[in-house]
């Protein structure tokens, strides 16, 4: 194998949620259901460009779901053989998560602060978001295993974790060796050395690629979108409401499902330029 591989984000990059699509989703294609009812939506042109994609087997999807989460994603035809899940704690091959790459993550994050502690303040900050906000549920504080934690909140309570709350608590993180990052409705507490990039610079070291090029719209992308050879990022999510910038990762002008279209349309330009063959 040679060239670039192709690595996206899922969530707000390549698939989006009825909330992020910025479309009428009758018009896109369902690509997950949870619970009896489909989440997740992909324009038609993307729905069929992602079957080129995944065909070109040079493409690997890098997110922050747990491996059961991302096997709720539907691809054209079959799925890419490769997947890296967990933030990067988790490389799937063929359906099954890799034991070296296990190892090798248990190794990097002997330093970290032990999760069930940062649990525990991650479930403090968003109590105080719960008591803030008269009569609505008590936000679920869920642990990945060994890795990190996240809180999904409920209506309202984001801008009441939002300032100065949220700031102590990354304050208080970074120095147990944590990042913080809230998209969504989702605050995530995860540990700095588990990174995207790492788990996809180990596929492209196995596959024997030159290098890859990046997708992603979130504070948990960044490693991934400045490790890359060239990236692209999409007009919305937190790296644009945060005002973060670098010149590795160019800003798309679309936003919602069309900026996903856009995306994949863009990765497989990279892997397969035109006229070569899928």
């Amino acid at each position: 194998m040679s060239g670039l591989l192709a690595a996206s984000d899922l969530d707000q990059t390549l698939v989006f949620s009825e909330r992020s699509a910025g479309a009428d989703v009758s018009t896109l294609v369902p690509v997950e259901e949870y619970d009896g009812r489909t989440i997740s939506w992909v324009t038609p042109t993307a729905w069929g460009l992602l079957g080129e994609l995944v065909a070109s087997g040079a493409f690997v999807p890098v997110t922050t779901r747990t491996p059961e989460q991302y096997r709720r994603i539907r691809w054209p035809h079959h799925p890419p053989r490769t997947a890296v899940c967990a933030n990067g704690g988790v490389v799937l091959v063929d359906g099954a998560a890799d034991e070296a790459w296990t190892a090798e993550v248990r190794t990097r994050l002997r330093d970290c602060a032990p999760l069930e502690r940062v649990h525990a303040e991650v479930a403090r900050a968003v109590g105080r978001a719960h008591a803030a906000v008269p009569g609505s549920a008590e936000p679920a504080v869920r642990d990945v295993p060994g890795l990190f934690c996240y809180a999904v909140l409920r209506d309202g309570q984001r801008p009441a974790l939002e300032g100065p709350a949220l700031g102590d608590l990354t304050a208080l993180l970074d120095g147990w060796g944590y990042a913080v990052s809230l998209q969504g409705r989702k605050l995530y507490a995860v540990p700095r050395p588990l990174t995207k990039s790492a788990a996809v610079a180990e596929v492209v070291r196995r596959g024997g690629f030159t290098g890859f090029a990046a997708a992603g719209d979130s504070l948990l992308d960044v490693d991934l979108l400045v490790a890359a050879r060239e990236a692209v990022r999409p007009g919305h999510g937190e790296l644009l409401r945060t005002g973060w910038e670098h010149p590795a990762a160019r800003l798309l002008g679309a936003s919602g499902a069309a900026a996903g279209e856009e995306i994949v349309r863009w990765l497989l330009g990279v892997v397969a330029p035109p006229g070569a063959p899928v």
